[in-house]
């Protein structure tokens, strides 16, 4: 009991790994003593997740060509959040994810991104589509028409200072675009969220698949 107080000021998802780390292991040990106290679920405290947002294909487009009207007029703006969206969407990338490629992580000609060390410091591949890596081209054109540099070590989607972008920054404007369009309330309401497109990603891909007439459960690991 004291040991849960300790925590009252931690989050409800940092309480509820720690508890649930505890329990599976007071488990373990039941199996050597039976007198083990196993901590009961109802102990657990529960986490309150938004469900996700699943975006039709006529919203996204919506959403882009919103993007893409966004200021200031001839500037480099437009074509990154156009991008970026996209991006997220044909993808599942998360946003964090996005905003770390550098250029020499994306193989236009092979259809190939490299996510390097990211949650849980793992790594991996993740293929593009033939359309997205022709808007990625063209997006890539753009920039370096813009004059930014062209090194191997500098941020695909790059901010007038030169640096990447934060995630903080592009989800705040995505924000201001769904709610010009009408997808989300003003603040303070919960909505839709740039997050969204991973699992859209994800339901998109399942449904095609089921569709087409696959074993979904031989599937699964390729998604």
């Amino acid at each position: 009991d004291r040991w849960l107080k300790s925590m009252e000021s931690l989050s409800t998802g940092t309480r509820l790994n720690r508890m649930s780390i505890l329990r599976q292991f007071c488990m373990y040990l039941s199996h050597f003593d039976p007198r083990t106290c196993v901590i009961h679920k109802s102990f657990l405290p529960r986490r309150n997740r938004p469900a996700p947002y699943i975006y039709s294909q006529q919203e996204v487009c919506l959403i882009l060509a919103a993007a893409r009207k966004i200021g200031p007029e001839g500037s480099l703006r437009p074509f990154v959040m156009s991008t970026v969206i996209g991006l997220l969407y044909s993808t599942g990338l998360r946003i964090g994810e996005a905003m770390k490629l550098t250029l020499a992580d994306v193989d236009i000609k092979g259809g190939l991104l490299t996510i390097r060390e990211t949650k849980f410091m793992k790594s991996r591949y993740v293929p593009l589509s033939p359309s997205t890596s022709h808007h990625l081209a063209d997006y890539m054109h753009q920039r370096e028409v813009a004059g930014f540099p062209t090194i191997p070590t500098a941020p695909v989607f790059i901010s007038p200072t030169g640096r990447a972008y934060s995630p903080g920054r592009i989800c705040a404007t995505f924000l201001g675009i769904i709610r010009d369009i009408g997808l989300r309330g003003p603040k303070g309401e919960r909505g839709p969220r740039i997050h969204d497109f991973r699992h859209t990603f994800a339901v998109s891909r399942l449904a095609q698949w089921y569709q087409q007439g696959e074993n979904l459960n031989a599937k699964l690991p390729l998604l």
